[in-house]
Parts: C-alpha cells; sequence; structure tokens
C-alpha cells in the first residue's frame, strides 16, 4: 500500500481485493482503477491490477503494471514474483527467472519463487535446472502437489521414469484427485511399456475430469501406438472438442491419420497445429514428410511420390531458414522412412534430406555436445557404441545386430549399447549380459546425449537409421569419431555425420557406391552373422488344399508391394494354373492388406480372372504358427520391389522355394543376397518376366510332388549356410580397426 494514502483509498482497496479473491474480476477492477484515479502512484493497486491482466491474458500490460509497482516499492517479494509470471507468460524466460531471484533475494523462504524458476527452466528445456529448483521448493513445502507433479514431469522428460512414478505417487497421496497428476502417471506407465496401467491411469484422470484434454490427448497417443487407430482419432478428436486451440491435439491427430492412410486429411491437421502455433518444429515436419504415402494406390501415386516430397522439402528448407536451429529439437519425431518404398534412386533426395536436419540438430544440441569434443582417452580397447530401438526379438534384432553382440572378439572391443525403445523381452536380458555397458530407454534426446558424453565412444552403430525417433535424431548428430549405420533400413541415410555403410558383397550390384552418401562397405556374404532361434512349426489351420492348386506365399507387410508389379502376379496366376495367393495381414496397417487385396483384383479382372478365386489373406501369425504356415505353401513370390530377408531367411529353413527379382538397389536384393549365401540361386531373376516365367514354371514342377519334395529338402539342407557367417564379423572388426587406428 502507498505510504500515505488518501483517506477512504484503504477501505476502497479492501473491497477490491476481497471482489479479487471471490474471482469477482471485473468489480475489483473497476475499483483498482479507481483508486488510481486518485493516487496514480499506489503500488499495491498497481501491482493487483497487473495480476489481473495476467489471469486475464493481457501479459504486456501486466508488465507495465507491475513494473510501475516495483518503481513505487522494490521491496515487496510478490511484486517480482508476479512479474516473473507476466514474463513468463510472454516467453521471456530469463527476465523471468531474474525477477524470481529478486524476490527470492529479499525473501529466501518464497517457495512458489523456487516453483516458478523450475517451470521456467523447464520450458526451456533446461531439466537439471528445474529439477533443481522444483527441489529447492519441496523442501521449503514438502506437500506442494503441483510441485511434485511438475517435478515428475521434469524427471519424465530426463528419462527417469522410476523417480517420476515416485514424484507422481506423492503427489496423488497428497492430493489422490489430482487429474493432471494420474494422466501424466500414465505417460510415465506408456513409456515403461505397460500399456495397460496407463489405460487405467488415462481413464482414472478423466473419470476425476471429463474435459481435460491432455487426458484424451494422451489416450490417442497410447492407442496410435497401439495401432488401434480409431480409437486414437476418437481420443484426439475429443481433446480438440475440449480445447479447439490444441496444438499438440491437432499435430498427432495429423499422425493418426497418417498412420490409417489419409495423407491429405493428416497434412491438414498439422497446417492446423502450425496456424495455432507457428514454431510448431514437429507439425511443419509432420506436413513435409505427410506428403509420402505409406502405400501407393496407383502407379501415378507411386512414381509421383518423389516429386511430392521434393517440393515439400524445398517449402521446409525456406521454413527453416527464417529460424535456424528451431526445426533441430524435432528431428526424429517424423522420418522419411516410406520414401525407400517408393521406385528408383532415393539416394540424392534423402542427402537432401540430411543437409538439412544434420545442421538444424547441431546448432540446436550445440551446447549439449561440446563435451563429446574432447579428445578420445586412450584406451586398451576400442569402444564401440551400439544405438538401437530393438534390442528385442525384432528382425533389426535377429538379423543385423545380434551377431554382432554375440562374437565380436571382447578382446580387442568393449561393448557398450543403448537400447532407446521400452519393450524387452528375453532377447534384452541376453543382450544385457553380455556387453560392458547396458543402458535402457527410453529417455529424453538430452539425456541420451548426456549418457555419450560420460561414455566418450571410439565408433557409434546404428544398425538402422529410419524406424526409431530416438536414432534418427542421435544420428543426425556427429557424437563419435567414426558413425556407422547398418542395413536394418536397406537404404542410404543420407546423413553427413554418417561415415560408413555396413552392407554385404553378396546384396550390392556393381557400382553400388553411388546409391549412398556414406562410404559403402561390403563385408563378406549378406554381411551379417545370424543364428535361427528354434521354431516348433505349429500345424497351420488354414483351409483344404484343392487338387493341384499351388500355393503361393506373399509374406511381406502390404505396404511393400509397387502397383507397377500387379500385373506380374497376375499373369502369374493366369498362365500357371489353379493357384492361389496368400497376403499376410499386416499387424501395423491392416487397411492396408484391404487396399492391397483390392488393387490385385483389379489387375486380375482385367486378366479375366475372378480375384476370389485367388486371392488370400490370412492373419500375422507368430513365428511358431508362421512357420507352420510356411510348411503349407508351396512357392515363395518375394515382393520385386522391396525384397525381405527375415521371412525369406524364415522360408528356406522351411525348405520353401523362392522366386525374387534382384533389382539395382540394396533394398531389391535381399532375398538374392540370401539365396546366394545358401548356393541356391535359380529362383533369382534379373526383370519382370524371368520373374513371372519362374513362378509359373514352378507351379507346374511342383504338382509333381516327388519332385518338389526334393527340391525342398535340398534347400532345408542348404539353409544352414545362411546362418553362422563369422567372417563378417571379422571383416567388420577389421574395418573398425583399421578406421580407429587411421
Amino acid at each position: 500500500m502507498s505510504k500515505e494514502a488518501p483517506p477512504g483509498v484503504q477501505e476502497v482497496f479492501a473491497a477490491a481485493l476481497r471482489h479479487h479473491q471471490a474471482g469477482r474480476l471485473g468489480e475489483a477492477e473497476q475499483l483498482y482503477r479507481q483508486i488510481l484515479l486518485i493516487d496514480s502512484h499506489h503500488a499495491d493497486a498497481l501491482h493487483f491490477l497487473g495480476v489481473l491482466s495476467h489471469q486475464a491474458g493481457g501479459n504486456e500490460s501486466a508488465v507495465e503494471l507491475i513494473g510501475k509497482a516495483i518503481a513505487q516499492n522494490g521491496r515487496v517479494p510478490a511484486f517480482h514474483n508476479n512479474l516473473g509470471n507476466a514474463l513468463k507468460a510472454l516467453g521471456r524466460w530469463e527476465e523471468a527467472v531474474l525477477s524470481y531471484g529478486r524476490a527470492l533475494t529479499l525473501k529466501p523462504d518464497l517457495f512458489t519463487a523456487h516453483y516458478n524458476i523450475g517451470l521456467a527452466r523447464q520450458a526451456q528445456g533446461n531439466l537439471a535446472e528445474a529439477v533443481a529448483s522444483y527441489g529447492r521448493a519441496l523442501a521449503l513445502k514438502p506437500d506442494y502437489v503441483e510441485a511434485h507433479g511438475n517435478l515428475g514431469n521434469t524427471l519424465q522428460a530426463q528419462g527417469r521414469l522410476a523417480e517420476a512414478v515416485a514424484c507422481y505417487g506423492r503427489a496423488l497421496s497428497l492430493e489422490p484427485n489430482y487429474a493432471e497428476a494420474h494422466s501424466n502417471l500414465g505417460n510415465v506407465l506408456r513409456a515403461q511399456g505397460k500399456p495397460a496401467e496407463a489405460l487405467a491411469s488415462f481413464e482414472r484422470a478423466l473419470a476425476l475430469k471429463p474435459g481435460l484434454a491432455e487426458a484424451h490427448l494422451n489416450l490417442g497417443i497410447l492407442f496410435t501406438e497401439q495401432g488401434n487407430l480409431e480409437r486414437a482419432v476418437a481420443c484426439l478428436q475429443r481433446a480438440l472438442a475440449c480445447k479447439p486451440d490444441y496444438a499438440e491435439a491437432h499435430h498427432y491427430l495429423g499422425n493418426a491419420l497418417r498412420e490409417q492412410g489419409k495423407l491429405e486429411e493428416a497434412v491438414a491437421c498439422y497446417g492446423r497445429a502450425l496456424a495455432l502455433k507457428p514454431d510448431y518444429a514437429s507439425a511443419r515436419l509432420g506436413a513435409a514428410i505427410g506428403v509420402i504415402p505409406i502405400f501407393a494406390n496407383s502407379v501415378a501415386d507411386s512414381a509421383g511420390a518423389v516429386g511430392k516430397f521434393s517440393r515439400s522439402l524445398d517449402e521446409l528448407c525456406d521454413w527453416s531458414r527464417s529460424g535456424p536451429g528451431r526445426l533441430g529439437s524435432s528431428v526424429g519425431s517424423h522420418q522419411p522412412f516410406y520414401l525407400a518404398y517408393r521406385p528408383g534412386d532415393v539416394g540424392a533426395l534423402l542427402s537432401r534430406y540430411g543437409d538439412l536436419v544434420g545442421p538444424e540438430s547441431a546448432v540446436h544440441w550445440g551446447q549439449k555436445i561440446d563435451a563429446l569434443r574432447s579428445v578420445q582417452p586412450r584406451r586398451n580397447r576400442i569402444r564401440l557404441l551400439v544405438v538401437s530401438g530393438h534390442v528385442r526379438r525384432h528382425p533389426v534384432w535377429d538379423v543385423v545386430l545380434r551377431g554382432i553382440i554375440a562374437h565380436v572378439d571382447r578382446r580387442q572391443f568393449e561393448i557398450h549399447l543403448y537400447h532407446t525403445g521400452s519393450t524387452v523381452d528375453e532377447e534384452t536380458d541376453w543382450a544385457r549380459s553380455r556387453v560392458d555397458r547396458f543402458v535402457q530407454g527410453p529417455k529424453s534426446s538430452e539425456t541420451w546425449l548426456y549418457e555419450i558424453a560420460q561414455d566418450l565412444p571410439d565408433v557409434l552403430f546404428y544398425p538402422e537409421v529410419g524406424m526409431d525417433p530416438t536414432t534418427c535424431a542421435l544420428a543426425a548428430l556427429q557424437l563419435a569419431p567414426l558413425q556407422i549405420a547398418g542395413w536394418g533400413h536397406p537404404v542410404t541415410t543420407g546423413l553427413p555425420s554418417m561415415n560408413m555403410f555396413m552392407s554385404g558383397e553378396f546384396l550390392e550390384g556393381p557400382g553400388a557406391e553411388q546409391h549412398y552418401r556414406e562410404r559403402l562397405i561390403r563385408l563378406p556374404g549378406t554381411g551379417v552373422c545370424t543364428e535361427l532361434a528354434e521354431v516348433r512349426a505349429q500345424h497351420w489351420k488354414g483351409p483344404d488344399r484343392q487338387r493341384h492348386v499351388v500355393r503361393f506365399a506373399l509374406c511381406q507387410q502390404p505396404i511393400k508391394f509397387d502397383p507397377a508389379d500387379d500385373v506380374l502376379l497376375a499373369r502369374i496366376a493366369k498362365d500357371g494354373g489353379p493357384s492361389e495367393f496368400w497376403l499376410a495381414s499386416s499387424h501395423t496397417h491392416p487397411w492396408a492388406t484391404a487396399k492391397l487385396r483390392d488393387r490385385l483384383a483389379g489387375a486380375f479382372r482385367t486378366e479375366g480372372l475372378d480375384p476370389d478365386a485367388y486371392l488370400r489373406v490370412m492373419p500375422w501369425l507368430p513365428r511358431e504358427q508362421f512357420a507352420g504356415f510356411l510348411d503349407e505353401m508351396d512357392v515363395y513370390l518375394d515382393c520385386p520391389a522391396f525384397s525381405g530377408y527375415t521371412t525369406a531367411w524364415a522360408a528356406v529353413h522351411r525348405g520353401l522355394p523362392i522366386v525374387t527379382r534382384e533389382g539395382e538397389y540394396l533394398r531389391q536384393r535381399l532375398a538374392a543376397g540370401l539365396l546366394r549365401q545358401i548356393g541356391i540361386t535359380d529362383g533369382i531373376a534379373m526383370t519382370g518376366d524371368q520373374y513371372a516365367q519362374i513362378a509359373i514354371r514352378w507351379a507346374q514342377e511342383c504338382r509333381q510332388s516327388d519332385l518338389w519334395a526334393a527340391r525342398r529338402e535340398e534347400i532345408r539342407r542348404a539353409a544352414t549356410k545362411a546362418d553362422g557367417n563369422r567372417s563378417a564379423v571379422r571383416a567388420f572388426e577389421q574395418v573398425l580397426l583399421n578406421a580407429v587406428e587411421n
């Protein structure tokens, strides 16, 4: 209060304060202004009028008014604290922290100021300082519910999930109906790979607060990850009904719609997110990458994808130039993964993308990676750091990574393994026991950078770059002297930070070096050392086989089949005699299975064939049931546009003959490389015509049961050569030794 308030002002101020505390903001404002007409220097009236402006969203006015109050009386801690709140709302973080600091100079035990510094640092991404500030607030006020909740949020962002769960538990013990804490706890449980518990937390939050948009959003993200896209879309739409200007909900709705194959609707959602939040980098990246189709409906749709993304990339580069570094925080949140499923050489376009996201990441994370620029310490062994989101039963693990972990010479190498994903199984436990250091995710990118700074690896190896968001974010940065990609995603990374691409001599054609930005390394054979886990095939409960009907297995994900190849399958059906074509239903994109069947049906009708007589769809099967399914098939038709290694590997071990078209690019040569390794090459075609001719000829041969049984037995015996390729591991070691030495 002013030192010498005119008569009656004190009573008016007291009345104004009562209105303010009761939520009658209009009446309070009127009285505060009445006081200022009488005494324009009344510090308390200026302060509380500024607080009112802040509450109404008028933060510029709040800063001006509270600043005037401080000019009248700078010794009131609350003035500085509330000025900080207005500055924080304007995104003026450092000024806000200075104001909170002045409040603490006047009143060191002002726990709300410590809490507010925590909020500001958290918003800036300075998580360590945020944790420290929340800790100071809680030391002063242990029952500060909101501080427990936000400390949990910050620990969650650092990847300290168990500690975050404990924080939410303390908040909920103090306030069991704290809906936001239930919702945030659900996020941690989701990250820990506990979807059922996460679902229960989200539902509890919504039972307490049905209009909590954040809980609807979190539930939508959970359903998106589970592939339950219809429920995901419904939840995200409810989030927007509760909060129409919720930019994050528009963004995640775009993600769910994209996974449904609704690209135009998805891009429109990203656009709405950007209209609300112009600097929303993840939405801008989503809009750029969202033009690449997951499934191509037509030849034109497939062939036009490269041009569409090229134009979209031009626009993304223009957006990035207007604010250098702002894209860096979102690298990895969307990846041009599906570009590899389109025809032609996509290396140049991926390199253009790499030239954008690499420098953007470096600008954003510059201070965080300074610790990695020190001279590598001298060690007796080379420190190999492996980063993967698939340290579990997964094709990348089974084929590319497991053999390295099992057989690299530990006298020369120490292995540090980062599992960035949350899903674990017995293979994860095996890996943990086999390495010198194992770090389990999920964690924030900042926390992973801290881990890498502690390890200072000589070599960073990414078995794949393209599927896992964290892997993509880290791979865009130069975090070790030597960085290597494996062929888990069989296309160049396009990243300037990646030095080498490890492939196999049987997988690459002449002149393949031009397909890579990295230096191409051709390891012996297929470049991998596999060991097939014992599988006890379960009898496949499919329909009875009709006499003389040949069963063709098409076991790839539906998104891999390019429309230009539909005519090949129709031709095989027309000229190969009575046959069935068994498509595998996708567990990630089930809608694509229906689209593929419809697309193939059109090609069959063009040839005068009834598609219902030929096309069959099986559900996605566990490996034991899949082995039984392969036993009942006659010929495996590899996808001509995007070859499959893991399924072909399983097929040869069941003695199933494979027809594959060996194309120009690695992604078209995987099954052919496997067949070359086992020495059974008569199913390798060089053209589409040869592919169809082999399949038609084999359809005739397999009706001669004795002949076909002998062929299958020959393949089954040869399949052992697919595994135990230790020479690939030895060559991998030698490449690393030479590179580090030089």
